[in-house]
């Protein structure tokens, strides 16, 4: 029986660890010994993982580079106790961590998984903090990786131009599964905005600097003077992230239309139901959440630095593509897509990224990896 371990740091509800569970859920489905290995237990995902084993080596309640650093000693015995053929490092946050704690070993073989941008615009660093640093924690990376998965082509950066070389590298784009998204869809929500006549615009994502998200507040309130709209952002973070997004809405004479939602396992029913989604990032790799909104039938407005996003729109003909740095821009695209005459739809487009060819992707690659 193949196996595999999975790392990342915790089942929250964001598309690292909804592509993580997925992959799990399919490699146990198809007779693998599958095991999900987190920092902090429970997440607004735990429910989902299904007869996947977890295990949580333990929160110490610090914030998540902390923690990651802190339980290298934990992973590392976590894996020699399950000896896993295959060890898939998450997402980015988590590769520091897996290098550390499987320093010296060949096994297992590890597979590195490039879940978002690796640069990033001035001052905003990355998942390691400087040029310089980022540099050589990529050329670490490539070394330690038997396989380097991007999620998107966007993501390609010279430090893994040796495994691609020696075909160590891989792009393998996030998917969606559209049938179980538009079924989720149809579950009840009570949230009693959307059942009103004001439309909703909505975001989707943490509240934190790469979302962009004072730009979009800026952006609705411009929308906002030429007709009736309310603003739903779902997805958690810090308490001053929130109050600093709360003052910027007052400034702007919005407040009374921002409303918060903190992160939800199933956010669908929210997605069908709002007027437009707006994914305003500075970067991103491959945003599900821009997937999930095009399955869910609700017309986007997506900044054309989030990812490829304007792969995945055709250009604008999904979708509206904006300068997430433009709050002006934004606006004419909110007013556009909450327009019946005047918005695009996509529905059709997110059949191209359904989840199932992911996850053959996946299984073929990991088979590569397996002892003859």
């Amino acid at each position: 029986m193949p196996s595999i371990a999975i790392f990342l740091h915790q089942l929250a509800a964001t598309g690292v660890a909804r592509n993580a569970v997925a992959i799990a859920r399919y490699l146990d489905a198809q007779g693998w010994r599958v095991a999900i290995i987190t920092v902090r237990p429970g997440g607004e995902l735990a429910g989902e993982i299904g007869s996947v084993r977890h295990l949580a080596l333990g929160s110490a309640g610090m914030p998540r580079a902390v923690e990651l650093a802190v339980t290298v000693g934990r992973l590392r015995r976590a894996v020699q106790d399950l000896a896993p053929d295959i060890l898939l490092s998450a997402g980015n946050h988590a590769h520091l961590a897996v290098m550390r704690a499987m320093r010296g070993q060949d096994k297992p073989r590890r597979v590195y998984r490039i879940s978002n941008e690796l640069s990033r615009p001035p001052g905003h660093g990355s998942f390691l903090r400087s040029t310089g640093l980022r540099k050589l924690g990529l050329r670490f990376v490539a070394k330690d990786a038997d396989r380097v998965v991007l999620v998107s082509p966007v993501l390609s950066d010279p430090a893994f131009d040796r495994c691609r070389r020696d075909g160590r590298l891989r792009v393998i784009e996030n998917g969606v599964d559209v049938a179980e998204v538009r079924r989720r869809a149809q579950e009840p929500v009570a949230y009693p905005w959307l059942d009103g006549d004001t439309p909703v615009v909505l975001a989707v994502g943490r509240l934190s600097p790469q979302k962009n998200l004072p730009r979009l507040i800026q952006a609705f309130a411009i929308a906002h003077r030429r007709r009736r709209l309310r603003l739903t952002i779902v997805g958690g973070g810090p308490t001053k992230a929130r109050a600093a997004l709360e003052r910027l809405a007052g400034e702007e004479g919005v407040a009374a239309d921002l409303h918060f939602i903190d992160r939800v396992s199933n956010p669908f029913p929210i997605m069908k139901k709002a007027a437009v989604l707006v994914l305003p990032s500075l970067w991103e790799g491959l945003p599900n959440v821009l997937l999930e909104a095009l399955a869910c039938g609700t017309p986007v407005v997506a900044s054309r630095t989030a990812g490829n996003a304007a792969q995945i729109l055709e250009d604008g003909r999904y979708g509206v593509l904006v300068d997430p740095r433009d709050p002006a821009q934004i606006a004419e695209g909110i007013l556009a897509q909450v327009d019946p005459a005047r918005r695009i739809m996509g529905t059709e487009r997110a059949a191209v990224f359904d989840r199932a060819r992911m996850l053959e992707r996946y299984k073929a690659l990991f088979e590569e990896l397996l002892p003859a």
